[in-house]
């Protein structure tokens, strides 16, 4: 399905913040290691109001007759921190079943919604001098991708992966269960990969190290604007995804703050046009301090293709 999606679709949508969303509600308490997860066994209301987020960007994707990507919300649910958190072994195979079986109430028939599973890097996602090499990396991983791979999930996704090493052993543990994975890079404002690494010398590296390559390249927790300024058409040739952050601050600077912050949604959305236009990114979504306006607006470039940021 993925593959499909990417190869018919110029323009595809995913999914804008839902943790980021949860812990701004009154009332709502994130888990201290496995955040919003164990919403999906309680308690009604948090797990209701996850449910809301998930079907209004359904809402959003089928009056725009848009395909979509949505994710399970299994990012960090390793061996290490599930058994830690004293949850049900099953929650990696639960989530995916909260989301694949909402996806399946609430989508219409207008155009495909395809669900993925997370994972995400073994240490904080914005410091690289934190990540395990690529060995370590590989086997610290396994364990979760196997399980997600076993689940109705359409395809893997890493995500916020700060350091190139890690993200080649955790490709190589979702490339060994035969499921369709991508790889999404957290990127600075200088365009390149926490650890200093330009992105398409990312991309490359990887694909020449894999047997199996992802489907394609994702950056999120970033800045359009950031990648605009540091590389030219042609340089993100296997990049097929972004969910960019509302803010243009730095996201080192952003991690932690205590309110959202984000740039004016107008210049928001006309830099991920100019991306998506520029580069052919096909799949366009948000991150930190995006919500529904955004997926609107994502939604309209469709029909509003030439833009400008500037």
């Amino acid at each position: 399905m993925l593959d499909s999606l990417l190869r018919d679709h110029p323009l595809i949508l995913a999914e804008c913040a839902v943790a980021e969303r949860l812990r701004r509600l009154p009332g709502v308490e994130l888990h201290p290691t496995l955040f919003n997860t164990p919403f999906i066994y309680g308690p009604e209301a948090a797990r209701d109001a996850m449910a809301a987020i998930y079907r209004k960007y359904l809402g959003v994707a089928g009056q725009a007759r848009l395909p979509l990507l949505l994710t399970a919300p299994t990012w960090r649910l390793d061996a290490t921190r599930v058994a830690a958190a004293g949850v049900p072994r099953s929650i990696n195979a639960d989530a995916v079943e909260f989301l694949t079986s909402l996806r399946d109430r609430h989508a219409g028939s207008a155009a495909p919604v395809a669900v993925g599973a997370l994972l995400g890097p073994q240490n904080d996602c914005y410091r690289p001098d934190l990540a395990p090499a690529a060995e370590e990396a590989e086997t610290f991983h396994a364990v979760q991708a196997g399980e997600l791979a076993a689940t109705a999930a359409d395809f893997l996704l890493a995500q916020t992966l700060p350091a190139v090493g890690e993200a080649l052993g955790l490709a190589r543990a979702m490339a060994a269960t035969g499921k369709p994975y991508l790889v999404s890079f957290c990127t600075g404002p200088d365009g390149r990969v926490l650890d200093g690494t330009p992105l398409p010398e990312a991309m490359a590296r990887l694909d020449d190290a894999l047997a199996t390559p992802p489907a394609g390249y994702f950056v999120n927790c970033t800045h359009p604007r950031f990648l605009l300024a540091a590389c030219a058409p042609g340089d993100l040739g296997r990049l097929v995804g972004i969910q960019a952050n509302g803010s243009s601050r730095d996201v080192t600077a952003l991690d932690g703050a205590t309110a959202t912050e984000a740039d004016p949604l107008d210049r928001w959305a006309a830099s991920m046009a100019d991306l998506h236009r520029r580069h052919r990114v096909p799949v366009l979504g948000g991150c930190c301090g995006t919500s529904l306006p955004h997926l609107h607006a994502l939604a309209a470039i469709r029909d509003n293709p030439v833009t400008t940021s500037t």
